[in-house]
């Protein structure tokens, strides 16, 4: 029976899709989060049940579980952690997801203002750019140099 449920399991995330960008900079406001560093999570989920938990998660409380959510799913997680200050430009890099199969990947920035603070980058373009505004984040297409 336990070989049947690794098979089970190994097949599942065989059938994940593959995330799909290629590279990602980052980008930050000059009075971002009141003008003081933020931390930002990428995390890449492989189970489809936490992975909809997550979608429904602000920012705020990512940061507050991420410690015992990592501990309760150490093989469905996986986390890139950055932290950015105000100004900061960070040019375009191999994202070190690109190619995992996963449900899906969520970036989390941890601003002091309320809100969910959270995009969805694993549907998004192949050449990323996180923009950390003064008070929330977005993801928008690099342009072409």
């Amino acid at each position: 029976m336990r070989l049947f449920t690794m098979l089970f399991l190994a097949g599942c995330s065989a059938s994940l899709p593959r995330v799909k960008v290629d590279t990602l900079a980052i980008s930050v406001a000059s009075q971002a989060n009141l003008d003081t560093p933020i931390a930002v999570d990428a995390v890449l989920v492989r189970n489809p049940q936490l992975f909809d938990m997550l979608l429904g998660l602000p920012a705020a409380k990512w940061f507050a579980q991420r410690d015992q959510l990592r501990r309760d799913y150490p093989k469905d997680l996986n986390v890139l952690s950055y932290e950015v200050v105000p100004g900061q430009q960070i040019i375009a890099a191999p994202f070190q997801f690109d190619g995992q199969r996963a449900v899906g990947v969520l970036v989390f920035a941890d601003y002091q203002t309320p809100g969910a603070h959270r995009v969805r980058l694993d549907g998004g373009p192949s050449k990323a750019l996180l923009q950390l505004g003064d008070q929330d984040l977005r993801l928008l297409a690099q342009s072409q140099q």
